[in-house]
C-alpha cells in the first residue's frame, strides 16, 4: 500500500500561458514585432538585451502540448513559435519567451537549472524563472490588456493544475512580492541568490526553513499537491501544508517515513489531521486499527502493511511500513541517537565518541562549530553538551545566536521571572537571529533546567550594520568602545576571509572598500563574540565554556577560539560538525580538532 507518489517531474516549459492557435505571422513581420518588444521589455524590466533576440516561426508538431504556443530554446539561444499562434495571443507568447532570452543573457539559465530531478528546490528556481517572465508580460500588456493582471489574484488553493498555477501565477506573485520590496535589482539579485524551497516561493515575507538530514524533501507544493488529489482534502491542501518548514524522507528496514517540521504544534496537528483524511481517501479497502502511539492514527492495509500519521511537537511523522515489525523498527531508528563517525587530527584516526569527550574536557574552551538550519547538527552539539557536563558541572554555554545587551533577558527567563514567549520576545530573537526556534530551544532548556549559565555572545546588529556601511574607521568613540578591542592585523584570518567574503555574498566585482568592510564585521564579530566569552567565564566563575557558533568563526582556531583563549590564558579545541560525507575525505582537509560526521 502506497500513500502516493511523490515524485514531480519537472520540465522547463518556458511558455506562456495556454492561448488558442490561430493564423501563422510572417517572418517580417515577426521581426519587427520582436524589436519593438525588445524595447518595451527594456522599459519595464529595466534590464537591456545584450544581442537581438532571433526569433523563428515553425510547424506545430503533431504531438506538441496543445497548450504550448513556443519556447525559447537555451542550447539554440533562440526563441521558436508555432506558425498557429497570432494577434494578441502572439504577443503574450512572444514576451514571455523573450524574458527567457534576457533572463539567459544575463543570469545564464542553464547554470540556474544544473539538476533537472523534481526536487522542491528545482521548483523554486523555476517559478522564479517563470514567474519573472509572466510577471513582465503583465507588465508590458496590462495597459492595452487590464485583464490580464487577474492572473496575480488566482488562489493556488482553487486550481485544477497545481504544479503550472504554482510555477506561473505563484512566481509572478513572489517575482512582484520582490520588485515591490526593492525593486527589479532585488529581483536579479533573486538569481544569485535563488530560492531553496517551495515555500519560498509560496511565502515570499520569509519563511526560516529547517535542514532536517539526509533524504529527498517533497517540500511544501509537493504536500499541497498530494493532499489535492483527493476530494476530502482537496480544499484543505494549501492551509493544511501552510507553516511548512522542513521535511526528508527515511528509508529504514524496508519501511519509509516522511519527517515533516512545522512552524509550531498547531499547523502541524493541522497537517496530521489533513493526512489522517487523505490516507483512508486514498486507500478506502485499508482498516483503521489502533494506533501504536498516543496521539496517532493508523491503518492496515489487505497484505498486512501499516500506515500511520502521528503528531510529535512541531513535527509530523508519516510511515509506511510492510508490518508492524518494520514500523516499530522505523520509530526506533527515528528516536534513537544519530549514526556518528569521529575524526581525530592530533591521532590522524577515527575514535569513539566517548575519546572526543575526553580530550575536549582537557580544554578551557570547547567551540562547537554548526551549520544553522541543520537539525541533526544542533541534536549533537546537545549530545555533546549532555556528554560534557555529566562529567563536569562548573560549565557555562555561549550562544552566537543571542546578541549581548539581551543578556539581563536570558538571566530573567532562567531565573523564572518570565515565560518563554516573553523571553523570545524581550531578546528580539526572531527578529536579530531569526532561524526557527525549535532548533535551538532543546539546547537552551538544557541549560535552564540544569542551572547551566547562557552567555549572549553576539555583537548587536545595530553596530555590525554600520561597520559594512562606513567602515570600522568611520565609527564614532563611543561605537568603538562598545565594540571593545578588535584585532583586524591576524594575518592567517585576514588572508583566508578578505577575498572568499564578497564572494560570499554574490559580489562580482566588489571594490576594496567593500573588501574591507566585509572582512572588518567578520572580524568584528570573531573578536566580539571571543571577548563575550572570555569575560562571561570570568564573571561566572565557571570551569570552562562550551562555544555552539557558526563554522565559519570555529574552524581554523583564527575566529573565537584563538581570540578567547588569549583573553583567558586557556585552551580552547574545535569541533566540526558534518551532516552526511565521508569521513575519509573530510579527513583529507580537516581544519579542526575534532570532525564528527553524522547521519
Amino acid at each position: 500500500m502506497k500513500a502516493a507518489s511523490l515524485s514531480i517531474p519537472i520540465i522547463l516549459l518556458l511558455t506562456a500561458r495556454p492561448f488558442a492557435a490561430a493564423d501563422a505571422p510572417a517572418d517580417a513581420r515577426l521581426e519587427t514585432t520582436v524589436r519593438q518588444l525588445e524595447k518595451d521589455i527594456t522599459a519595464v524590466r529595466g534590464l537591456p538585451f545584450k544581442t537581438p533576440v532571433i526569433a523563428k516561426v515553425i510547424p506545430r508538431p503533431k504531438d506538441a502540448d496543445k497548450h504550448l504556443q513556443g519556447y525559447y530554446s537555451i542550447k539554440d539561444k533562440t526563441l521558436f513559435v508555432y506558425d498557429d499562434v497570432s494577434g494578441a495571443y502572439e504577443r503574450g507568447v512572444l514576451i514571455h519567451e523573450m524574458v527567457h532570452a534576457l533572463q539567459d543573457q544575463h543570469f545564464g539559465l542553464d547554470k540556474l537549472h544544473e539538476s533537472v530531478e523534481a526536487d522542491d528546490t528545482e521548483l523554486a528556481k523555476t517559478a522564479l524563472i517563470e514567474g519573472d517572465a509572466t510577471y513582465t508580460m503583465i507588465e508590458v500588456l496590462k495597459k492595452d490588456q487590464p485583464k490580464v493582471a487577474a492572473m496575480l489574484d488566482a488562489p493556488l488553493a482553487k486550481a485544477k493544475d497545481v504544479r503550472k498555477a504554482f510555477l506561473y501565477a505563484g512566481g509572478a506573485r513572489y517575482v512582484k512580492a520582490l520588485k515591490d520590496r526593492g525593486g527589479w535589482e532585488a529581483v536579479n539579485k533573486a538569481y544569485r541568490f535563488p530560492p531553496e524551497s517551495t515555500a519560498d516561493v509560496l511565502h515570499p515575507e520569509g519563511v526560516s526553513t529547517i535542514d532536517l538530514g539526509p533524504g529527498e524533501t517533497v517540500g511544501e507544493l509537493g504536500w499541497i499537491t498530494l493532499l489535492a488529489q483527493t476530494p476530502d482534502t482537496a480544499a484543505l491542501a494549501t492551509a493544511a501544508a501552510s507553516g511548512w518548514r522542513g521535511d526528508r524522507v527515511v528509508d529504514y528496514g524496508g519501511a519509509r517515513a516522511w519527517q515533516i517540521a512545522f512552524a509550531g504544534r498547531e499547523p502541524a496537528q493541522r497537517f496530521r489531521d489533513a493526512l489522517a483524511k487523505y490516507l483512508p481517501a486514498k486507500h478506502p479497502q485499508a482498516l483503521a486499527i489502533p494506533a501504536p502511539e498516543a496521539g496517532g492514527e493508523a491503518w492496515r492495509g489487505t497484505y498486512g502493511e501499516i500506515d500511520a500519521v502521528l503528531l510529535r511537537d512541531g513535527r509530523a511523522l508519516l510511515v509506511e511500513a510492510p508490518s508492524i515489525e518494520a514500523y516499530n523498527a522505523m520509530l526506533d531508528h527515528l528516536d534513537g541517537p544519530p549514526t556518528l563517525a569521529i575524526y581525530s587530527r592530533k591521532d590522524k584516526k577515527a575514535i569513539s565518541f566517548g575519546e572526543m569527550v575526553d580530550r575536549l574536557l582537557e580544554a578551557d574552551l570547547i567551540c562547537v562549530g554548526e551549520t544553522h538550519d541543520s537539525d541533526l547538527c544542533h541534536r549533537v552539539q546537545l549530545q555533546i553538551l549532555k556528554a560534557i557536563y555529566a562529567r563536569d558541572g562548573r560549565l557555562g554555554v555561549g550562544m552566537e545566536m543571542f546578541q549581548r545587551p539581551y543578556q539581563k533577558e536570558i538571566d530573567r527567563y532562567f531565573h523564572g521571572e518570565t515565560s518563554e514567549e516573553d523571553f523570545l520576545k524581550t531578546t528580539e530573537y526572531r527578529q536579530r537571529w531569526g532561524f526557527d526556534w525549535s532548533l535551538y530551544r532543546p539546547l537552551v532548556e538544557f541549560c535552564r533546567r540544569n542551572n547551566l549559565p547562557l552567555a549572549a555572545l553576539n555583537a548587536p546588529k545595530e553596530l555590525t550594520k554600520r561597520v559594512s556601511k562606513v567602515g570600522y574607521a568611520a565609527l564614532t568613540d563611543d561605537e568603538k568602545k562598545q565594540l571593545g578591542a578588535v584585532n583586524f592585523q591576524m594575518k592567517d584570518h585576514r588572508d583566508y576571509w578578505y577575498e572568499r567574503l564578497p564572494k560570499m555574498h554574490g559580489l562580482k566585482n566588489p571594490t576594496p572598500e567593500q573588501k574591507e568592510h566585509g572582512y572588518e564585521v567578520m572580524t568584528v564579530w570573531d573578536d566580539y563574540m571571543a571577548a563575550s566569552a572570555a569575560q562571561f567565564q570570568h564573571d561566572r566563575n565557571v570551569r570552562r565554556m562550551v562555544v555552539l557558533a557558526g563554522s565559519g568563526h570555529i574552524e581554523r582556531g583564527f575566529g573565537i577560539p584563538m581570540r578567547a583563549a588569549k583573553r583567558t590564558g586557556g585552551k580552547a579545541v574545535t569541533v566540526r560538525i558534518e551532516v552526511g560525507g565521508d569521513l575519509d575525505k573530510l579527513a583529507a582537509e580537516v581544519t579542526t580538532d575534532y570532525v564528527v560526521v553524522v547521519k
